[in-house]
């Protein structure tokens, strides 16, 4: 449906630094011809957004008011949720109700198992719109291998995701969204074992995974994976699981184990305190494309990588074969040589 548009006008809700990015390439092709960056920060979104090109607008708009996202969503084509997908599904209404298609990166899961993008499934077909949920690299791109290996084998028993992400500094930066990432770690790790979703404990279940050069040898843990509560659906398969590796999730395993993810209030001097909710306010948030330009000359920060396996385990005329595909992205060096100041 999008190949076949021209001058379109598309929409980002959120301007942190997964709208810098998308904003940089959409403004960049031909057939976009409006291109509008909506946040209720206007002063934080001069610091990623380039309001200097001719293409782009900022408005101001709340994510959480139904009417506000419609108001700045009229006329568009596309409306792209780079925010929290704690608005998905507001978002996702005003997009609708306005005619437009809609994309985001990842899924709210507010029972920590159910993808609440899809309750809109009939409202987009009925209406010939198009909704890409769950877009980003993980979920995302690993879904996307996932039915690439599968579609090669007859059928499918075991669907495993892998990651490995880390960063080298002398101090801890976000390059994800702080609350996306504390509710990661602080949810129950999903599972879909023997045909049936189950949860299991965060940051156990030490796997030695075999990653592409240059990370070889890492060790992997149950974190949670919006891909489990999705892949099933689409896929026949017995088992999928997640678990991932590296510094930074190392980082969370230990704040796990101090209970720092814990959504239990303690007592801390008489007062009732959610040690969740107070470690989230001393994470800092995602540096501005200025700020880690600054970390990277300092040497604060000397570099990041990221990488993304999915083994898909399964039967071929008649032999038990294992097909793994892997995504191996540029890290933080390579990207800044085209894009200085991305995480």
């Amino acid at each position: 449906m999008f190949g076949v548009m021209n001058a379109m006008k598309i929409v980002i809700i959120g301007t942190g630094a997964v709208a810098s990015i998308a904003s940089h390439f959409l403004a960049a092709d031909k057939d976009v011809k409006e291109l509008v960056c909506a946040s209720n920060d206007l002063a934080g979104a001069k610091k990623f957004i380039d309001t200097k090109n001719a293409k782009i607008r900022l408005e101001h708009v709340d994510a959480s008011d139904a009417q506000s996202v419609r108001e700045v969503a009229k006329g568009a084509d596309l409306v792209i949720n780079a925010s929290l997908p704690n608005f998905n599904l507001i978002i996702m209404e005003a997009a609708i109700s306005v005619g437009s298609n809609y994309q985001d990166s990842c899924s709210l899961l507010a029972d920590n198992k159910t993808a609440e993008q899809l309750q809109l499934h009939k409202k987009f077909n009925d209406a010939d719109r198009i909704a890409l949920v769950n877009t980003g690299v993980a979920p995302g791109v690993t879904n996307l291998l996932a039915r690439e290996a599968a579609d090669q084998l007859d059928s499918v028993s075991d669907i495993k995701i892998r990651l490995v992400e880390e960063t080298q500094g002398t101090e801890y930066i976000s390059s994800w969204s702080p609350v996306v990432v504390m509710d990661e770690f602080s949810s129950p790790p999903l599972e879909y074992r023997d045909g049936a979703f189950q949860f299991v404990e965060p940051f156990e279940d030490a796997e030695d995974y075999e990653f592409p050069e240059p990370f070889g040898k890492r060790k992997t843990f149950n974190i949670y994976g919006d891909e489990v509560s999705t892949i099933p659906l689409y896929i026949k398969v017995k088992n999928v699981n997640f678990k991932a590796g590296g510094a930074d999730v190392e980082i969370g395993k230990v704040l796990h184990k101090l209970g720092l993810f814990s959504k239990k209030s303690i007592l801390l001097d008489g007062n009732k305190v959610i040690p969740l909710h107070f470690f989230s306010k001393l994470v800092p948030p995602v540096p501005s494309p200025q700020e880690l330009i600054e970390w990277i000359k300092s040497g604060v920060v000397q570099n990041a990588a990221f990488v993304s396996a999915v083994e898909v385990i399964g039967k071929k005329s008649g032999k038990m074969v294992s097909i793994r595909e892997t995504a191996l992205y540029p890290d933080l060096k390579q990207i800044f040589k085209k894009f200085p100041g991305t995480t």
